[in-house]
């Protein structure tokens, strides 16, 4: 997993024609410690700042996923030599997010509206009813269209899952075995279920699949934090933590997904038990709380 356990924020100055002074603000990081985290920190920001005064208006942006994501590590579950099997992190808008190295999270961001063939499908049925004759049954029990393609892929493919409802769309857990996130095997997989195309390429550039624990800020009334991570003084520190709070109270009257039944059997993995566990009762997932 491309994650890492130091952050920080430190500034750099560079001089330009003239004798012109620039210091900018950059962040660190680093998994063996905070001084080398500093050290990062110092030395991008003093090249932004060189960037800056050679006449670059935009300072180069890291690529989607080059990077570890700046989020700061919650908790850790042990796995074998490797380092740990799946780390909780609070992303940008203070999410708690489970980040797994094998357990794979599937995304899927569709809603309901009728795809083009089941829009001419129905109109058959119309044309076939004006003739007495009825047209093929529509998916068992009722099953949406998201909900029967997931059926679909776990049962043909020989795998088993378990499906949740989101508030924009759909989560799955393929809970047969492990995937290595990034892996051709994964992507392939991801793609089957029509998992959307940015969180298939951050899970690979992230080396995890992750999965969001707790609402959106937005989503369950509660603000956006007041200060981004790592902080920048104790000041914003402390603003951040009050926020915490607020939201952690808002946030506890929603669930973040609602788990709908599992498909292509029951099996979980040993190893998978605990993390399936963990995700099922910070989501809130067996509950009848309102989706954020």
């Amino acid at each position: 997993m491309k994650l890492a356990r130091y952050w920080t924020r430190e500034s750099g100055e560079a001089i330009g024609p003239g004798g012109r002074r620039l210091r900018v603000m950059a962040r660190g990081w680093s998994n063996d410690s905070l001084e080398a985290a500093r050290d990062l920190a110092r030395v991008t920001a003093r090249r932004l700042a060189e960037r800056l005064l050679s006449g670059h208006d935009e300072p180069r942006q890291y690529a989607y996923g080059e990077r570890p994501l700046p989020e700061p590590i919650v908790r850790e579950f042990p796995g074998g030599g490797g380092g740990p099997s799946a780390v909780v992190t609070r992303n940008a808008y203070g999410a708690l997010v489970l980040n797994a190295r094998h357990l794979m999270f599937v995304d899927i961001d569709r809603d309901e509206t009728p795809a083009p063939a089941a829009a001419a499908a129905d109109l058959v049925s119309g044309i076939l009813s004006l003739f007495g004759k009825t047209a093929p049954a529509p998916p068992p029990g009722g099953e949406s269209r998201v909900v029967a393609d997931v059926r679909r892929v776990t049962e043909s493919s020989g795998l088993a899952a378990r499906l949740y409802k989101t508030a924009a769309g759909y989560r799955a857990i393929v809970t047969s075995g492990p995937y290595d996130a990034g892996g051709g095997a994964s992507d392939g997989v991801l793609q089957q279920y029509g998992a959307d195309p940015l969180y298939i390429r951050l899970c690979r550039l992230q080396e995890s699949f992750r999965a969001r624990l707790t609402p959106k800020p937005w989503r369950c009334g509660a603000r956006v934090p007041p200060a981004s991570f790592p902080f920048e003084t104790p000041a914003h520190e402390a603003r951040f933590r009050a926020w915490e709070a607020e939201y952690a109270a808002t946030a506890a009257r929603y669930a973040t997904c609602r788990f709908l039944g599992a498909f292509g059997g029951t099996r979980v993995a040993p190893e998978f038990e605990e993390l399936i566990r963990f995700h099922d009762q910070e989501t809130k997932a067996g509950t009848t709380l309102p989706l954020a």
